[in-house]
């Protein structure tokens, strides 16, 4: 959890100086999409093709609209 604390203060900084709520949605948007794709993820190296290297997260969760 130290990543979302971070990220979701880092959002809330944001918004204090915005006054915009539009950060703190954002995070809230990013981190519900990996939560989901958490099962996917566990599934993929459970079936023993692990890669050793990674993926992006942009390639994952795809980009921003």
């Amino acid at each position: 959890m130290p990543a979302l604390e971070r990220d979701w203060a880092k959002a809330l900084e944001g918004s204090r100086h915005s006054y915009s709520l539009t950060p703190l949605h954002d995070i809230v948007r990013t981190w519900q999409l990996r939560v989901a794709s958490a099962p996917a993820v566990d599934a993929y190296t459970d079936s023993g093709r692990d890669e050793s290297g990674f993926v992006a997260l942009e390639d994952v969760l795809g980009t921003r609209q």
